[in-house]
Order: structure tokens, then C-alpha cells, then sequence
């Protein structure tokens, strides 16, 4: 796949109108219809910059949060866990803009102006029916005013050079199957900062879910193209949803009853995940570490009231390529009565020259 950075900024993305978005839905759902829409969707290739850092300069380190904030529909919550942790840069994955499940707002903007950072924005979906089942029978047939969801980066010091890159162009999430119909693919979504004299790459990422190990490798080298062709010498931090789950869709809705028994003669491979998903031999290839960013043997998924039998895994995760990275924890996403705030755990980690 040629690697295409995307560069594009814009004050506010290119709406896409209602009625487009309901001929997109009731149309034909196929691979070539999905990628057409999506070469004609401006916002799909624009970057929205917005915010303002508070800060001139980052010091001589900087503290770093990662968190798949599930539609940013706990605003109040997430910022004050973010409040409390003070960090210099979050990248966070899975922010709604205009869709009716999260209050059909900008929660990202509201965020970003309550942390005092800056932060640039991309779309990593077009959502053509207001998400899952549960949120549209939430949502009460409200439509969404823009049905934008994507992965950003916010930053209390100025951010360079946005950029994003997209690594999944299969439309798997425009079938009919998934019941989530979507315009686009998983992407990710980065800038520069400066440690003193030093611009250093920060990237928030978003890897597929419904596909196998050996795409998720394949969609991190293609990330990793995209990084080198930005800047191939500056120190890299990347931060996000890695979804590495250990097995792809097929294992467990063929045979669910052999992946049930696996999880129980194996239930720590969801944790030390690494023999299972190939993106790490990727990673460590192109001179990526994780071990000093990430504390190993936690989970990163988070489990309402309601699954808490469900076996949880580690999906979430920093890479450093030319940092040293300190005191990585995993702090817990929960509302003031204790519920979940997201589906993810945060990752916090220092990290500097």
C-alpha cells in the first residue's frame, strides 16, 4: 500500500450533509461504492485544528496520556481524571463530533479548552446510522448532526506539522454485517512537539479489531512508513488502541466454543499478548520499544457491572523509538459513582531526550 500523508489543516471539517449521508446508508454496500464515497468525503482527508496550548515549551520531559475515551461521551469525568494527571500531550482515540450518542456536540473542543491545550483532529469514520444498536436506541432516533468519529492529539505546547495517515482501506465496516454502517478505516493521527531544541513525533493510533493478527502487523508497518516519511530521524512516541486481542474474528465467531476453551487453558495470552500478534516483531524490527513504557502484566480494558465475567485483556499501548520512558501506570477510568467512563483504561508515561 503507497503510504499517504494526509496534511490537511482546516478550522472546522467539511460537513457532510444528512441526506448524503442517509443515500450512502441506503445505497449499494459494497468495496468499490465504500471507497468511492470515501475519496468524495472532504473530511475524510482534512485535519481540524483547533484549541489553544497554554504553554510555550515543554520542559526537558513530557507526561503523556493515551486513552480510548469510547465517543468522549463522559466529557466531565474524562477531564477531570485528565485534569488531575496534568499531562503535557493526550492521544486519545474514539472522539465523536456531531453524533447524537454523545450529545451531538464538539466534546473534543470542550476538552481541549478545559486542559489548555491546542489539538488536532481527524475522522476516522463516517457514521452513517448513529453507531450500535444500544447507542441508536439511546440516542431515540436523534439524528447526528455530523457523524464524525475519530482519533486526535491535544497539547498544552504548541503542535507541529499535524499530519495522519490511513492503513485500512478494506470497507469491512461499510457490509452489511458489522450493523455499524461507516465511510472510512482506521488511521492515525500525529505532530511534533519540541523538547528544547528537539522535535519529537508524537502519534495517537487506532488498529482494527475485526481482522487477524497479521493485519494489525500489517497496518503497524504501514504506520511506521508513515512516521519515517514525516520525520526518520526524530525521536517517536505512539500511543493507542492497538486491539491486540491475540485472535481475529474468524476463531471466535466460527468455533467459538474452541476459543472459549483456549481463554481457559490460557487465559494469560490476552495479557502477554506479544507471541500471539506479529506487530511486535514489527515494532522491535524498526527499533521500537515497549517494555519501559507499559507496565506489562495489567489489563487495559475496562468491564461494566454487567460483563464483569468477561476475561479482559492488555489492548492498549506505548512505543518509543529514541525516548526514555519512565514511570508508566494505568490509571482507571471511572465515573464519580464508580462506573466506567470508558471502555479503556488511561496510559499515562514520562518520557524524555
Amino acid at each position: 500500500m503507497d503510504v499517504k500523508l494526509i496534511e490537511k489543516e482546516v478550522a472546522r471539517l467539511t460537513p457532510v450533509p444528512r441526506a448524503d449521508r442517509v443515500a450512502m446508508r441506503e445505497g449499494p454496500r459494497d468495496r468499490e461504492t465504500h471507497n468511492r464515497h470515501m475519496m468524495a468525503v472532504p473530511a475524510l482527508h482534512e485535519i481540524e485544528v483547533g484549541g489553544q496550548a497554554s504553554r510555550r515549551d515543554a520542559g526537558e520531559s513530557l507526561r503523556v496520556v493515551a486513552w480510548n475515551v469510547e465517543r468522549l461521551r463522559y466529557g466531565d469525568a474524562i477531564g477531570e481524571t485528565l485534569r488531575g494527571l496534568a499531562p503535557d500531550i493526550v492521544l486519545l482515540s474514539e472522539v465523536d463530533k456531531g453524533m447524537a450518542r454523545s450529545g451531538n456536540g464538539h466534546p473534543l473542543a470542550t476538552l481541549a479548552d478545559r486542559l489548555g491545550h491546542g489539538y488536532a483532529y481527524g475522522v476516522e469514520f463516517v457514521e452513517l446510522d448513529a453507531g450500535s444498536e444500544e447507542e441508536r436506541a439511546a440516542a431515540r432516533d436523534t439524528p447526528d448532526e455530523e457523524g464524525f468519529h475519530g482519533n486526535a492529539v491535544t497539547s498544552a505546547v504548541p503542535l507541529m506539522r499535524p499530519f495522519m495517515v490511513r492503513f485500512d482501506l478494506s470497507g469491512r465496516w461499510f457490509a452489511p454485517e458489522p450493523g455499524q454502517p461507516r465511510i472510512g478505516g482506521r488511521m492515525a493521527i500525529g505532530g511534533q512537539v519540541r523538547l528544547g531544541a528537539t522535535p519529537v513525533t508524537l502519534v495517537s493510533v487506532h488498529l482494527d479489531n475485526r481482522c487477524e493478527p497479521e493485519e494489525r502487523a500489517e497496518q503497524t508497518r504501514i504506520l511506521l512508513d508513515a512516521i519515517d516519511r514525516y520525520d526518520a530521524t526524530a525521536p517517536v512516541l505512539i500511543g493507542g488502541d492497538f486491539n491486540t486481542l491475540t485472535a481475529g474474528d474468524a476463531w471466535k465467531t466460527a468455533n467459538r466454543a474452541a476459543w472459549d476453551a483456549e481463554l481457559e487453558a490460557r487465559p494469560e495470552r490476552l495479557i502477554h499478548v506479544e507471541p500471539y500478534e506479529p506487530l511486535f516483531k514489527v515494532m522491535a524490527e524498526r527499533g521500537y520499544d515497549w517494555k519501559a513504557a507499559n507496565n506489562l502484566d495489567q489489563p487495559t480494558q475496562r468491564r461494566s457491572a454487567a460483563d464483569a465475567h468477561l476475561p479482559i485483556g492488555r489492548i492498549d499501548w506505548f512505543f518509543t523509538r529514541g525516548l526514555e520512558a519512565r514511570d508508566p501506570a494505568v490509571v482507571p477510568a471511572v465515573l464519580p459513582d464508580g462506573s466506567p467512563s470508558s471502555d479503556h483504561e488511561a496510559l499515562l508515561v514520562t518520557v524524555s531526550l
